[in-house]
């Protein structure tokens, strides 16, 4: 199909609040994350995958379209977001690229708007998971529930984060909701004693404070969007999406 070859190199995840873009040229992949920008899909659509509202222009090329069945992600139920089947199957395939030790499986934390926790067992099946609110999402979460904390979309105080009971408020909230989110990390990988890789927006926050068994720990910052760009590129042109 036309619209594969000419979008195999370009590539979006429609996230629940922002978009992900992904470029293949030559030997480089250049990434970037931003708002929604419907008008930056122009006449040339992506290889695109939806896990939030899709805009118009894209609504006419589902051939481009990466649904759930298009992820070889063994066992995948039909339920599942695209965006954790594309994030685990990538950290799957990149495991066994790298050699590393999946005997016992891996677990897969994507740190987005939803922190979510994906298990793939030691032959490469999806293994569950968990789903908790996001680091911004919980702090949302916290000033609309409330009437006395404040709203804060700034980036956490690296300073303040230090500290195990912050005196300010706004790092009292940060700190607590980062300790929850290391807290459920670690028990989940308690659970699945396998490989430990984490991406997402807020993967660096986490990696910079994780103190878990970090031997264990692979930081991919962007597999979904690796994800689709290798089943992009292997579009074919005569298949009925």
């Amino acid at each position: 199909m036309t619209g594969a070859t000419r979008g195999g190199d370009r590539v979006l995840l429609i996230g629940n609040s922002r978009w992900h873009w992904a470029q293949r040229q030559a030997h480089v992949v250049r990434v970037d994350h931003g708002s929604p920008d419907p008008g930056r899909i122009g006449t040339n659509p992506p290889v695109w995958a939806a896990v939030g509202p899709v805009p118009e222009p894209l609504m006419a090329h589902q051939d481009l379209r990466i649904r759930l069945e298009d992820v070889p992600l063994l066992k995948a139920p039909p339920w599942l977001g695209v965006d954790r089947a594309l994030g685990a199957w990538m950290a799957w395939r990149c495991s066994q690229e790298q050699q590393l030790d999946c005997s016992r499986g891996l677990l897969l934390v994507d740190a987005g708007t939803v922190l979510s926790l994906t298990r793939v067992t030691a032959d490469g099946c999806f293994g569950g998971g968990q789903l908790i609110p996001g680091y911004r999402l919980q702090l949302q979460a916290m000033a609309e529930g409330t009437h006395r904390l404040p709203s804060t979309t700034e980036d956490p105080n690296n300073d303040a984060l230090q500290e195990a009971f912050p005196q300010q408020t706004v790092a009292a909230m940060q700190r607590g909701v980062l300790e929850g989110m290391l807290a459920s990390i670690a028990a989940a990988q308690q659970h699945a004693q396998g490989l430990l890789w984490i991406c997402g927006g807020d993967a660096a926050l986490l990696k910079k404070h994780w103190s878990g068994a970090t031997e264990l720990l692979q930081l991919g910052g962007d597999l979904q969007l690796q994800a689709l760009l290798s089943l992009g590129a292997g579009l074919s042109s005569g298949r009925d999406r």
